[in-house]
C-alpha cells in the first residue's frame, strides 16, 4: 500500500532527512554506579550477568563505576560485562587509591566510537581519591575544533554525624580547588556515590556555591527545603526532620539507594538494607552544558534507572513498585548492587566520527508509515536488540530479533501516536529518525 504525502510534508521529510544526514546531533550518555565490591571473587563473577541485563537496558556510552576492589576485578566486569554488550569499550588507566585508607577504587569505561581517551590524573583527597579523565569528543571535526569534556568520579565518605559531613565538605573542597587548574570554559561533570543526605550539607553547597571556579549545577535542581533560621541544629538526632532532607516520600522518584530491604537470597548479601529511601548518588555538571551551543545537557535525561517513583522504603525489585522500568531490570539491579545507576545525556550538534555509518541500517522502502516500519541491517542482528524512542529521548519500544541469521526486521508501529521517533541499535552510531503519519 502506497501513502500520499503532501508536497508540505514532503518537503518537512526532505528538511529532516537533510538535517539527519548532514547535521545529525549526536548523544552521550553517561552512567555512574556503585557496584558494590565487585572483584573477581566468586560472588562478583556470579552476579556478573546481572550487570550484562542493565548494561543492555540502559547502553551507556560513558560508564563511571565506584567500589571497585582492585585491577583484577576491573578487568574481570570489563571483559565479561562490558565488551559483551559493546565491543567498541574501551577502559581507562586504573589507579590505586593514593587518599585515605580506603581501598575501593573508581574506575571509567567508554564507548571508543563517541569518546577519545586522552589522559587521567589522580586527586588525593579525604577517604578516597577523586579520579580525573579527559576525553575528546570524537566528532567529525575533532582535530579542527575539538570539544573536550572533563570527567570526575570520586565516593565520599559514608555515614551521618558532623565528622563525617567534615570528611565530605573537605573532599569537595578538594575538587572545587583543583577546578582552578582547569579552564574556566570546561565542559565538567563530576560523579559518584557522595553520600548527601541533604542539600543542606556544607559540602553540597560548597560544591553548588556560584563563586567557584567553575559553576557547578545539580541537572535536577531538586533540593531539599532550606533548614529554617531558628538556631536548631536539624544534623542532630534528637532534632531531625525529614522535611529538610532527601529522605522522604516527595523526593521517592530520585532515590538511589538502597534498593533492598533484606539481603537474604540474594547472591551479593554485603549490601546496605533499608530500601529505597535516599539520595546518594550524582551526576553533577557544569553550568555551560545549559549555556553551550557546541556541547549541552538533554533536558529531561537524568534518571534514576529501576526507580519508578513508587517504591520509597520498598526494595526495588517489589511487584508494587511496576512502572516504566520493567519487571526483569529491577530484578537485576537488587541482585548486582545496594545502589541504582543514575544516568543523564548530553549531546553535540556534530557527528561522530565512526566506523559505523548509516548504511549499515537502511529503511525497506521509506521511513515514514503508518502502521509497520521495515528495516534491513547489512549485517547480523545477533542478540542486539532495535530501541524506538520519542523526540524527547524516552525509551518507548524494544524488539529483538527471533534469532541470529535474521537481516530483516517489521516493527509494528500502529500503537505509536503521529510524530517523529528515533530508532536505536548497538551498530549505529547516531539514532535513525523516521516519522509516523
Amino acid at each position: 500500500m502506497k501513502y500520499y504525502i503532501p508536497k508540505k510534508a514532503g518537503l518537512f521529510f526532505f528538511l529532516v532527512l537533510f538535517t539527519s544526514l548532514n547535521f545529525g546531533q549526536t548523544r552521550i550518555k553517561a552512567m555512574m554506579y556503585n557496584i558494590l565490591n565487585y572483584s573477581d571473587s566468586e560472588v562478583s563473577q556470579n552476579k556478573t550477568p546481572f550487570l550484562s541485563t542493565i548494561l543492555n537496558e540502559v547502553s551507556p556510552d560513558l560508564l563511571m563505576v565506584c567500589e571497585v576492589v582492585d585491577e583484577i576485578g576491573s578487568n574481570y566486569l570489563f571483559e565479561n560485562a562490558i565488551i559483551p554488550h559493546n565491543e567498541d569499550f574501551k577502559k581507562a588507566p586504573f589507579e590505586e587509591n593514593q587518599s585515605g585508607s580506603y581501598s575501593l577504587q573508581q574506575m571509567v569505561y567508554y564507548n571508543s566510537n563517541k569518546l577519545i581517551f586522552e589522559e587521567s590524573r589522580v586527586i588525593t583527597a579525604d577517604t578516597r581519591d577523586i579520579n580525573q579523565y579527559t576525553f575528546k569528543i570524537n566528532t567529525e571535526n575533532a582535530e579542527i575544533n575539538p570539544i573536550r569534556m572533563e570527567v570526575f568520579v570520586t565516593h565520599l565518605k559514608a555515614s551521618t554525624g558532623s565528622s563525617n559531613r567534615q570528611r565530605r565538605l573537605n573532599s569537595i573542597q578538594s575538587f572545587v580547588s583543583y577546578t582552578n587548574t582547569i579552564a574556566s570554559d570546561s565542559y565538567v561533570l563530576f560523579a559518584g556515590d557522595f553520600n548527601f543526605y541533604t542539600s543542606n550539607e556544607e559540602g553540597y553547597q560548597y560544591l553548588i556555591d556560584n563563586r567557584n571556579p567553575i559553576i557547578m549545577i545539580d541537572p535536577i535542581n531538586r533540593p531539599a527545603p532550606t533548614f529554617p533560621d531558628d538556631g536548631v541544629d536539624y544534623f542532630n538526632y534528637d532534632n531531625y526532620d525529614s522535611t529538610y532532607f532527601w529522605n522522604n516520600s516527595s523526593f521517592s522518584d530520585i532515590h538511589s539507594q538502597s534498593t533492598r530491604t533484606s539481603n537474604i537470597g540474594l547472591i551479593d548479601d554485603s549490601g546496605s538494607t533499608g530500601g529505597l529511601d535516599d539520595r546518594f548518588d550524582f551526576i553533577m555538571m557544569s553550568e555551560n552544558f545549559n549555556t553551550s551551543s557546541d556541547l549541552f545537557y538533554v533536558n529531561d535525561s537524568y534518571q534514576v534507572v529501576g526507580n519508578n517513583g513508587n517504591c520509597y522504603n520498598s526494595q526495588i525489585s517489589n511487584s508494587n513498585c511496576s512502572g516504566t522500568y520493567s519487571q526483569t531490570l529491577r530484578n537485576a539491579l537488587i541482585e548486582f548492587s545496594d545502589h541504582l545507576p543514575i544516568v543523564m545525556e548530553i549531546e553535540t550538534p556534530e557527528n561522530t566520527l565512526s566506523t559505523y555509518t548509516l548504511s549499515k541500517i537502511n529503511f525497506i522502502s521509506s521511513n515514514i508509515t503508518q502502521d509497520y516500519l521495515k528495516i534491513f541491517l547489512t549485517d547480523k542482528l545477533d542478540k542486539n536488540t532495535i530501541k524506538i524512542y520519542t523526540i524527547n529521548g524516552q525509551l518507548i519500544s524494544i524488539k529483538t530479533p527471533k534469532n541470529s541469521s535474521e537481516n530483516s526486521l517489521t516493527i509494528d508501529v500502529r500503537h505509536l501516536s503521529k510524530g517523529i521517533y528515533y530508532l536505536s541499535h548497538q551498530k549505529l552510531n547516531n539514532p535513525l529518525k523516521f516519522i509516523k503519519i
